[in-house]
This record gives C-alpha cells, structure tokens and sequence, in this order.
C-alpha cells in the first residue's frame, strides 16, 4: 500500500511538472502566446504600412518580400517556444507571399525580377533604385518608398471616386496597372507585351483591362512629385473607364467629363494640377500654373458666350488646357452642386447617349440654363485671385 501511494506521488509530481512546463510554453513571456515576434529589418518602410488591415488597402510588396528573416510576413519565430496563436496564420501568409511572387505576368513577359507591389484596387511598378522628393533634389525616395507612397495616393483617389460614384468593387472589371520604368528600353518591353504599341512617352489602356506605362524621362517625369501628380491623374481616367461597363467615354461623346474627373481628383489631392489626358509626353503646367480657379471665374465672367455647346461634342484628347479648366471647374460644380448625379451621367454616356439629352435627363435643365447655374455657383465659389476654393480646407500637399 505504501509502494502504490509512493508511485502515485512520483506520477503527480511529474504529471504536474509537465503542466508547468506545458503553461511556460503556453504563456510564453517572449512572444505573448503568440509564437511569432515582429520582424526588425522593416526600416525603409514601417512594417505598420505594409501589413494588410482593414485600414490599409496594402495586399503584397517584393520589397518587403525580399526581407531574408521573414520573407515578408513581418514576423519571424519566437526563439523561446514552438508555437503560438499566430503561427499559423503566419505560415499561412508566407506560403500566399510566395505564390504572388512567382505568378507575375509582368515578370514572366520581361524575364526579370520587377520590384512591385499590390493593393486592394492597383498593381504597382516601380522599377527605380530612388527618386528626387523635390525639384531641388536635396531628399530622394527610395523606390520602395515611392511605390508605398504612390499606393497612398491613389487609393485616396479611388476612395474619392467611390464617394462620388457611389463605388463598390464588384463595379470593376480589374485592376489598375500602373507602372513606372528606369529607362525607355523597359517601357517599350512592357508596352510591347501589355499595351501593344511603342511610343516615347507616357501610355495608357483604358476599358477593360487598364494599363498606365511611364518611363523616368528627363525633365518630365524625373522626381517624385511629378510621378504623383502623373499617378493620380491617369486612376481618375482608368478606373471611371473600367467601372460599371468597361468603357471608356473620353471619344464617344463624354470627353468633357473624362477631362474634367482627371483634373478634379489630381488638383484635390495636390491643389494644382499640371498633367494632359492623354499620352503628349510633356507637363502642362503653363496654364495658369495649375491652379484654375481665379483664371476660370475671370473668364466666365469677362466672356458671355456660351461654353457648353462648344466643349460637349468634343474628344478628351480635342481640348486645349484652358477648355480642359472650363471641363474641370463644370465637374467641380457638379459634384457639389448635383451629388451623386456623375454615376448617372457615366452610366449612360457609356451607352453613348448624346450628353445634352443625359443632361437635359437628370439635371433638369436644357444646356444653356445649365451654363447660367454653372457660371453663377463659380462667382460664389471661386476667389478672383489666389486659389482657395469658398468655406472649404485647404488641400492636402
């Protein structure tokens, strides 16, 4: 009897060293029960900026992918225990990393590693060691932070768009590539491959399946902040030419709001803008210098003839950079004058109804009673110098 009572306490003392051992590994103080630690080597970008999160649309980067610790996952083993709660979750994340980077068309297409990342709405890339940050080029981006800081932008455009036109993503059709290239030999692989043709300059595919190209020109397109401006111009265009039915109205009778919608989004996020609408490979930026809103009223109220009549029959690429401000400043008032009436408007512009009937239709008002509430909102809203618009904050640089 006492033997037994013995070799019961012996297999309660070991029963209870290994619970012990068991909640030590359970709680390890290391990794807090998570068998994962964040990754330290994350410096040229936070890795709060590249993890996916309800409030960061950020999906994949090869920067970050190219991490040898964690691969990209941002986290890397407790040294301490064998696993934790995240662990799985983690392993789960290394092996998607891994099929993203070995699935590229664009790699396949130009043979080579492409640095790149994606988004909810864009894939981007940014083949580019670094970039001057300003015209001075005293500070320089690295690529990677260029490419986060692009993805920023241009999902703040998307979310502006799906404000104005009432956006969910089942009215895409794809996602947005954007790509942005060293040298004119890369680009022209890229559009030989994607775009089907060869030029100089900037590119674009717009409908279907959209594709920006654009190469590190000098003078042009040489610093970060022209790469921006570039960026956020040409989603307004792409994403409006995909959503709903993937059409683009720029050239069958809705060229006045193609042409407005790609200024509008470009100055509200910079408070100017300085691009063309379509490929002419050069800044525009001798109009006014970018900014409208005082040389518009001016003109408005100096000229009496109407605009209207003249500016709707026109294709985007028709317009000269102050009609395109005429564009600009009409969907300016009619976002703020008639909202949600742009998701209307597109709708059937897409179907090619002429746009003085779609007009006429959902505004209320022949074209020339138009040009009246048009022209009297710009006097009430635009300064006749300096370029803040009435009663709204300033822009965001």
């Amino acid at each position: 009897m006492l033997r037994a009572m013995r070799a019961l306490a012996v297999v309660c003392v070991v029963s209870v060293a290994f619970l012990a051992l068991s909640a030590a590994q359970e709680s390890c103080p290391n990794c807090l029960h998570q068998g994962v630690l964040p990754c330290k080597d994350h410096v040229d970008v936070p890795g709060a900026e590249e993890e996916p999160s309800p409030g960061n649309p950020m999906l994949y980067c090869s920067w970050a992918a190219d991490c040898e610790k964690c691969g990209g996952t941002l986290f890397v083993d407790c040294p301490r225990c064998d696993h934790g709660e995240r662990s799985d979750a983690v392993a789960e994340r290394a092996r998607l990393i891994r099929s993203w980077l070995d699935n590229s068309p664009l790699e396949k297409a130009l043979g080579r590693r492409v640095p790149r990342l994606e988004s909810e709405r864009y894939q981007i890339a940014v083949d580019v060691d670094e970039l001057p940050n300003d015209e001075r080029a005293r500070k320089k981006l690295s690529g990677h932070q260029l490419a986060h800081q692009l993805v920023r932008d241009l999902e703040h455009v998307t979310a502006k768009v799906a404000e104005h036109y009432q956006m969910t993503p089942a009215d895409y059709r794809a996602k947005m590539r954007m790509w942005f290239w060293t040298t004119i030999e890369d680009h022209q692989q890229a559009q030989r491959s994607f775009q089907g043709t060869l030029t100089t300059g900037d590119f674009k595919l717009l409908g279907r399946d959209p594709v920006f190209s654009v190469w590190k020109e000098p003078g042009l397109f040489d610093t970060a902040p022209k790469i921006r401006a570039l960026f956020a111009h040409n989603a307004g265009h792409m994403l409006l030419s995909n959503a709903f039915q993937p059409t683009w109205v720029g050239d069958i009778g809705g060229g006045w709001l193609d042409a407005g919608l790609g200024h509008w989004y470009e100055y509200e996020l910079f408070g100017l803008t300085v691009n063309t609408c379509l490929e002419e490979s050069s800044l525009s930026s001798d109009y006014e210098g970018g900014r409208w809103r005082a040389a518009v009223r001016k003109r408005l109220e100096k000229e009496k003839d109407p605009f209207l009549p003249g500016l709707l029959p026109k294709r985007t690429g028709a317009y000269s950079m102050p009609e395109k401000a005429l564009c600009w400043s009409f969907y300016d008032w009619l976002l703020a004058a008639h909202p949600g009436v742009v998701r209307k408007l597109m709708l059937d512009l897409k179907q090619q109804k002429p746009a003085r009937e779609v007009l006429q239709q959902h505004l209320g008002m022949d074209v020339f009673a138009l040009e009246d509430a048009w022209r009297a909102w710009v006097s009430a809203n635009y300064p006749l110098k300096g370029d803040e618009p009435r009663s709204e904050p300033k822009k965001r640089k």
